[in-house]
This record gives C-alpha cells, sequence and structure tokens, in this order.
C-alpha cells in the first residue's frame, strides 16, 4: 500500500477508534455530556457515535478488530430505529419538535449512512430484512421531514446523501424523486460564481464553503453513480465549480498548512481540508501532490498543536478543550466531522492523489496578496513570510436580512472582525469582557455597553485599499465609524478611522491578540507604540496616530475564550470619554515583526502613509 495512504490509516485509527468506542459507551451507559446539541440529548449522542465513521468507515471491512465495535454499532442503530423500543431515538420528540429532530438526527445519520456503503459487509448486511426495513424506514420518514422543513443552506445535503445512500445499497426510494429534486433547486440557487457558495442569505462565507457544499456534492457524485440519481452533467458541473474554488482556497493555508481561522464551526478543525480528496473523487484536473500535502500539513498541524486530553479523544474546541468556543448546534463529539478528511481512504492505492511528488503550495513558495475572484465579495488574503497567512475583511458578516439572527455564540467575533490571522487565532467575547483584538468599540459613559462591527457597509476596494462603514449601536443612528484597510506586508497593515460621535463614548481599537502558556510575557508602551511579547519572542504591536489624547493598554481575554489557548492577550489604544464630535485614528498593526513600524501623518484631512518604498493617501472623508 502507498506509504502516504499508510500515513493516513494511522492517524485516522489514532484519532477515530477512541472516539468511536467513546460514543458506544455513551449509549450503553447513563454519561452526562458537558456539551451538547441544541436539539437534545438523543442527537448529541448520535453525534458523538457517528461523527467519527465518516473517516474510519473505508477500514471497517479490512480489518477483523473492527467486528465487535460494528456489532455494537448495529445493536444501538436497530434499537434507536425501533419506534416500540424504549431506546428509539426519536421517543422524546413532541409535537412542534419535529421539524428541528429531524434535521440534526438525519445530519447524524448521512453519516452513518456513507459508513453503511463503505462497509456494508459489517454494518448493514448482518441485518434481517425485517430489520433492514425498520432501518430504512426511519431513514425515509425524517428524511423527508427533513427535506420538506431544512434549514436554508448546506443541510438540504443530509437527507438527500441519507437517501441516495440507501439506492446505493439497494433499497427503492423512488417515491422521494420529488423532494430531492427541489432540494438540489435549492442548492443550485445557493451558486454564486467562481466555485464560490453562499450558506444561507449573501455575507455568510466560511469554512462551510470548503467542507460542505463542495464535499457534498463529491459524496453524491460517488454514492449515486449506478442509482437513478446519477446526472453526468451535474458532476461536470460540480466538477469544474471544485475547480475554480481551489484556485483561491489553497491561499488560505500558511506554510505550517495552518488555515486562517474566522467564523464558525471552528470545532471542525481539520475538515477544512476535506475538499481535496472530494476534489479527487470529482476527478478534477488539479495538483494532487499539492492538495494532498496541504491536508497532511493541516492534520499535522492540529496534532502538534493541540493541547491532548486524557482520553485521547478530541474536546469541544480548536486547539484544546474549550466548551465556551462551541456553537449551541454541536455537541462533545460533534468535533468528529474533523474525520471528513479521512475520506481520501476511499481513494485507490495508485490514484494521483497519493503518488504524484509536486507538493509545494503558495504560502511555501512565496509571499502573496490575492483578492477573492467574486467582485462583490472583497475579502483580500495576504501571506508574509513570518507572519502567516491574514484575511483582510470586508464583505463577510452573519447578518441576514438586515438583522443579526442565529445567536449560536459571538457571531460578531467569528465573522465581522477587521483581520483575521493564521498565527494568532482570535478570541470570542464573554458577557463582561468584549473581544476587541483586531476590533473598533465604542463604550458608554458607563462602561455597561460595548459595541462591535457585527453589521457593517462595504463600500468596496480603492487603489489597494477596502474601505467599509457600520453603525456601532443600532439605536444611535447619528454615531458612525467609517474605515480604511491597506494592507503593507511583511507582518503590517494599516486602519483608519473617521469616527462621528452623537453621545459621549470611549473609544477602543485592539491589534492581533496572542495566546500564551505561561506567564513569562510582557507589555511594553512609548511614543513609537505598544508591544505584547510573548515569552517565545512572538509580538503584536499598534502605533496610533489622532489628534485626541488616548492610552496604550494591555487587554486580556476572559480566559478560554481565545481558540488558540486559555490565555490570551493583546495591545490596544483607549480614549477618555469623548463629548460629540468627529474624530480621527490612524494606527499600524505589526504581527511577528520587529521592523520598524510605517511612517504616519496626518495634516488636516489626510492622511500619509510611508512604508519601504510604498507612499499611500487616504482621505479621511
Amino acid at each position: 500500500m502507498n506509504s502516504n495512504k499508510n500515513r493516513l490509516i494511522e492517524y485516522a485509527k489514532e484519532l477515530c477508534l477512541p472516539a468511536l468506542k467513546k460514543g458506544i459507551e455513551s449509549f450503553n451507559t447513563d454519561k452526562i455530556f458537558l456539551v451538547t446539541d441544541h436539539v437534545g440529548y438523543s442527537v448529541t449522542l448520535l453525534e458523538e457515535l457517528l461523527r467519527p465513521l465518516w473517516g474510519i468507515s473505508p477500514l471497517l471491512n479490512s480489518e477483523g478488530a473492527y467486528a465487535p465495535l460494528c456489532v455494537q454499532i448495529r445493536q444501538i442503530i436497530l434499537e434507536g430505529t425501533d419506534e416500540k423500543s424504549g431506546k428509539c431515538f426519536s421517543r422524546f420528540v413532541k409535537k412542534g419538535d419535529e421539524e428541528s429532530f429531524a434535521n440534526q438526527v438525519i445530519t447524524e445519520f448521512a453519516g452513518y449512512m456513507l459508513a453503511v456503503v463503505f462497509a456494508k459487509e459489517v454494518l448493514w448486511d448482518p441485518y434481517s430484512e425485517e430489520e433492514k426495513n425498520q432501518v430504512a424506514s426511519f431513514i425515509k420518514k425524517w428524511s423527508v421531514i427533513a427535506l420538506k422543513y431544512s434549514w436554508p443552506n448546506n443541510h438540504y445535503w443530509f437527507p438527500m446523501l441519507s437517501i441516495i445512500a440507501l439506492e446505493k445499497i439497494g433499497i427503492d426510494c423512488s417515491e422521494m424523486w420529488e423532494e430531492m429534486q427541489k432540494g438540489f433547486s435549492v442548492l443550485d440557487k445557493m451558486y454564486i460564481s467562481d466555485g464560490w457558495y453562499k450558506d444561507g442569505e449573501f455575507g455568510r462565507f466560511d469554512y462551510y464553503l470548503a467542507w460542505s457544499h463542495h464535499v457534498y456534492p463529491a459524496l453524491w457524485y460517488y454514492l449515486s453513480q449506478g442509482t437513478n440519481y446519477f446526472d453526468e452533467k451535474r458532476a461536470q458541473t460540480y466538477k469544474a465549480r471544485t475547480e475554480e474554488f481551489l484556485k483561491f482556497y489553497v491561499h488560505v493555508f500558511d506554510s505550517e498548512g495552518a488555515y486562517v481561522p474566522f467564523g464558525r464551526s471552528l470545532s471542525y478543525r481539520f475538515a477544512a481540508t476535506a475538499i481535496f480528496p472530494a476534489a479527487a473523487m470529482l476527478g478534477c484536473n488539479i495538483p494532487y501532490g499539492m492538495c494532498r500535502k496541504l491536508m497532511f500539513d493541516n492534520i499535522e498541524y492540529f496534532l502538534k498543536n493541540s493541547i491532548p486530553t486524557e482520553d485521547g479523544v478530541l474536546g469541544a474546541g480548536y486547539l484544546y478543550d474549550s466548551p465556551s468556543l462551541v456553537e449551541n448546534y454541536t455537541s462533545q463529539g460533534g468535533a468528529y466531522w474533523c474525520s471528513k478528511a479521512f475520506l481520501a481512504l476511499m481513494i485507490e492505492d495508485g490514484a494521483p492523489f497519493w503518488c504524484d511528488e509536486k507538493e509545494s503550495y503558495p504560502a511555501k513558495l512565496g509571499e502573496y496578496l490575492i483578492k477573492s475572484p467574486v467582485k462583490n465579495i472583497n475579502v483580500m488574503v495576504e501571506n508574509c513570510k513570518n507572519s502567516g497567512v491574514t484575511m483582510y475583511n470586508n464583505t463577510i458578516s452573519y447578518v441576514q436580512n438586515g438583522v443579526f439572527t442565529h445567536h449560536f455564540n459571538d457571531m460578531g467575533a467569528c465573522y465581522s472582525k477587521f483581520v483575521y490571522n493564521s498565527k494568532a487565532g482570535f478570541a470570542l467575547s464573554a458577557s463582561d469582557n468584549k473581544s476587541l483584538d483586531n476590533m473598533i468599540s465604542l463604550s458608554t459613559k458607563d462602561a455597561t455597553m460595548f459595541s462591535a462591527r457585527t453589521a457593517f457597509s462595504d463600500l468596496g476596494i480603492t487603489d489597494g485599499i477596502m474601505v467599509s462603514e457600520h453603525i456601532p449601536f443600532s439605536n444611535d443612528k447619528g454615531s458612525s465609524i467609517k474605515t480604511w484597510i491597506l494592507p503593507l506586508g511583511n507582518g503590517f497593515h494599516i486602519r483608519a478611522h473617521l469616527i462621528t460621535l452623537s453621545n459621549e463614548y470611549r473609544i477602543i481599537e485592539g491589534g492581533f491578540s496572542l495566546g500564551y502558556f505561561d506567564d513569562n510575557n510582557t507589555f511594553t508602551a512609548n511614543d513609537k507604540g505598544a508591544c505584547f511579547m510573548r515569552a517565545d519572542g512572538a509580538k503584536s504591536r499598534i502605533y496610533t496616530v489622532s489628534g485626541t489624547p488616548f492610552k496604550y493598554v494591555r487587554r486580556n481575554h476572559h480566559p478560554g475564550m481565545h481558540i488558540m489557548a486559555p490565555q490570551s492577550a493583546y495591545p490596544a489604544f483607549e480614549t477618555d470619554v469623548l463629548p460629540k464630535g468627529i474624530y480621527y485614528f490612524v494606527s499600524a498593526f505589526a504581527l511577528l515583526t520587529d521592523e520598524e513600524m510605517p511612517c504616519i501623518c496626518v495634516e488636516n484631512d489626510i492622511c500619509r502613509i510611508k512604508y519601504r518604498d510604498l507612499e499611500k493617501t487616504i482621505k479621511l472623508r
């Protein structure tokens, strides 16, 4: 067997087998979960049990050692789909809750059905015909409801994949044809261009583009072949879209394989690389060695940098077990959608995905600054040698139709910060400690309210400078902040603000945050700016120019709220309470570099910036 594939098999065993055993144990004990899915405890149990199957299922047929686990999984599924059983998964579903339960239970059963296709001999064939009909009837019943009342995003795929998998193993689902076509129609309307989808309303862009909107079509392609649902024209469409998307997507990974963390569901970790084997499944014309290398580097980034748990099972969090970081739709076992990356194990040994030797990817080849290829998605991605990959955000937010909906956690912090970085990460807010790294805020006089850039207007990019505007408090339409962002390279960028206050407020803005694991860190401030430095020498710096008095401060996040470490801090500037009026603040921010700060000069409403050979002018109006 190919050595690359062997290595991935070992990773799959190391990560998925302990989780699978733990999931089985949870069904056999009265386990109390620390982190639960908001739909309920039943689907929480299913998340823990079934999500590891996304990755480990291609192996279940290959070794007899898995046989006892498969027996227990079959028994749990059999009892859970028997509506007369005291262990039926839906036994506590009340009238009015069917839609929510259907969406989540079929989300988990999609993973189970995928495993059944891969490991039919051990997960399906041992059932009697009556038992097969029982399981299939349960899946059909809840798939119909899930399709009819699907959450308006990528969730349409789960009942569709479940039905296609049933067809694949010989269960007639022809009565579902019409509903399936409606599902395809809705999903098609989510496509924008250049391989980009929206996952809901415009503005909600995150890693669901990669680990859902491109992975699930590849699974549909695999599962539907040989069934009445196969459509060659649709398959070619998905193939072309994935090829287009990858041209941009490979740039979000830094030279260590870490991607820029932003958006929700980051507890899924290296699921973000599942698009690479998915592209191979679709037969995309891509550099396979590069994609394989990105997948391995990202998996190994998490293995190397994560704080291990006592039982070896991934916790709820990003680089460590931190329940405060996860959204209410995921749970203790939710992290195991990371195992989607192990879908690569489906790919045959001699395929180019395993054998192509050209492994270099963009961040290893040199520095770059690129924009999203979609005209009205103003997002830029910059790679610098020392500071990793930075994403500058002028479009992405979680505001839907003008309303901030779905309060899963601190979605403002996840989506709406000015800047995100692969090495710095970011933090979420606690109720009394606003996360202001790479964020500007107005604070009321009594400090009971702090604004955040949750909703904003994208005013475009002019001469390489991103421009946006937002209303900090929706009940104070007279106060506004207009912002200019200028990437400079080498770990530097400029943020300039023209701030109009119609009430009294303090103004606070933070730079890059850094997580840390000991008390050996320092904060310094002088007329040349402020710097937070970690024990390993990593630095986050800020230098601010304004006609308004301010002071530099160190700000700490609430423990457990930074995605990369339990403790974190960042440099910021802060004013006293200011009266009504118009103010400007122009700051240079630096990450992981000792180079001298750019020169900033503001005269009247003209801001001039000089850095190396670059000179730029921003009109603060």
